[in-house]
């Protein structure tokens, strides 16, 4: 059985607004749809016709939908772009639920299983609870000063993501903080389209291919569309 993905899904949208212009936006619609039912179940049927139950009036567009989700070695059709994403997704998640199990079990001490009557049975946390996040304040501090001023908001939200997924993951947080040096230096991370420091850490930044911030910028390539719907 698939693994369903998290309730949230990336959309790159410059790439979206490239990769679909042009078209009606009734094709937009139903190739939303379709990017939203392979993120939540895994796949789609290979047949376009039964895309008709769940998306009426999308046989219209089948020429140019079938293109984006090809089918694969299981026979069933899959955006290739997606379901990266969506074992991305899932990966990240799962190390985030067994870094947890382990930190808790270290804090705590014991199997699993006895962590939760343990925390809810103590009156106060130990002196000990709140430690990791004062350690890593100085470099969650380090790698969020390294983004533009306007992707920088809430760092309280991103100190605890950096719990989350830093500390608690046990990651190198100079490799971390490498990570988003390097992503800000780059013409991805300096143009308009670069990503947060949130979604950084949330798509652990530290494991993209660097190659791939380089090259020509987002801006140059939204060109086309600058024109036909106005630059900032």
């Amino acid at each position: 059985m698939t693994k369903r993905a998290k309730a949230w899904m990336p959309l790159y949208v410059s790439d979206f607004l490239i990769g679909t212009l042009g078209w009606e936006a009734d094709a937009v619609g139903h190739y939303i749809r379709l990017l939203l039912i392979q993120w939540d179940k895994g796949e789609l049927p290979a047949e376009v016709q039964q895309w008709e139950v769940f998306s009426h009036g999308i046989t219209k567009y089948e020429e140019i939908l079938m293109s984006k989700f090809p089918i694969c070695a299981d026979g069933k059709r899959r955006n290739f772009r997606l379901e990266e994403e969506r074992t991305k997704a899932q990966e990240v998640y799962q190390n985030r639920v067994n870094a947890g199990k382990e930190g808790a079990k270290k804090r705590w001490g014991g199997s699993p299983d006895n962590q939760v009557a343990a925390s809810s049975s103590a009156d106060t946390p130990p002196p000990s609870a709140h430690k990791s996040i004062t350690r890593g304040v100085r470099e969650a501090r380090e790698a969020y000063e390294c983004a533009p001023v306007e992707k920088k908001q809430a760092f309280k939200r991103f100190l605890r993501l950096w719990e989350d997924v830093v500390l608690r993951g046990g990651l190198d947080d100079q490799k971390v903080i490498q990570s988003f040096k390097d992503y800000y230096s780059s013409p991805t991370g300096q143009s308009k389209f670069a990503r947060g420091p949130h979604r950084l850490l949330e798509e652990a930044v530290w494991e993209d291919d660097p190659s791939s911030w380089g090259g020509e910028s987002k801006e140059d390539s939204m060109s086309l569309l600058d024109e036909l719907i106005g630059d900032e």
